[in-house]
């Protein structure tokens, strides 16, 4: 079954620790922060300011995967080890390749490494080798959600799925009940969603009807 993992984008730690509560329902969550620097928007812990620990007692009823939308992530991946997080997504437009080879070295957590779809392709052929997995953008603009669909991604998950047909590939942005058939045709494994589950009336029946789509 491929799962559904419901993301959170958190202006607060109030609002964190509210959308947590939500999706209460679920035992993983993607939690993305982002610093005003490698994209526009930004979020909880950079502002409001806070730092990982004032979180790390909620997080510990989740397998929580952090989404490192920043300028600096192996250093700001530091606080999220040291407070349990299972799972690290770093974009590779902020890497450079031999530092984030020796982080993988020495880290036992799982890493993954996501990309903006106007990236080429060559260059994303390296960190997915050293990798544990890839995370692919269902949007053009990261750091906010709600955005359209848009479907070059359908081309870039098949490309992968080629090259690496071992690799698990999660797809982040733009997950709902129109995209979700396509996403699994071009070979999906995992599927993020946000404001399709956050910001419904009821998140648990959006989650499950989310679900349901996916064994079709």
């Amino acid at each position: 079954m491929i799962p559904i993992v419901p993301a959170i984008i958190p202006k607060s730690l109030e609002d964190l620790e509210l959308s947590l509560d939500k999706v209460s329902f679920t035992d993983e969550v993607q939690i993305d922060v982002v610093d005003g620097v490698f994209v526009p928007s930004v979020s909880w812990p950079y502002f409001p300011q806070g730092r990982p620990f004032e979180i790390e007692k909620k997080i510990k009823e989740f397998t929580v995967e952090i989404d490192l939308m920043v300028k600096n992530p192996i250093e700001e991946a530091k606080e999220w080890i040291e407070v349990g997080v299972e799972m690290l997504v770093f974009h590779i437009e902020e890497l450079d390749y031999k530092s984030f080879k020796k982080f993988i070295d020495n880290t036992s957590i799982s890493v993954g490494v996501s990309v903006l779809n106007k990236t080429s392709f060559d260059n994303i052929i390296p960190y997915i080798e050293i990798s544990d997995y890839i995370q692919l953008m269902g949007i053009a603009e990261i750091g906010s959600q709600g955005q359209p669909f848009d479907s070059s991604v359908l081309d870039k998950i098949r490309l992968i799925k080629n090259k690496f047909p071992d690799k698990m590939i999660s797809i982040d942005g733009s997950v709902n009940k129109d995209t979700i058939a396509d996403l699994i045709e071009a070979g999906a494994d995992r599927l993020i969603s946000g404001s399709a589950i956050l910001k419904s009336d009821n998140p648990l029946e959006s989650y499950k009807k989310l679900l349901e789509l996916t064994n079709i």
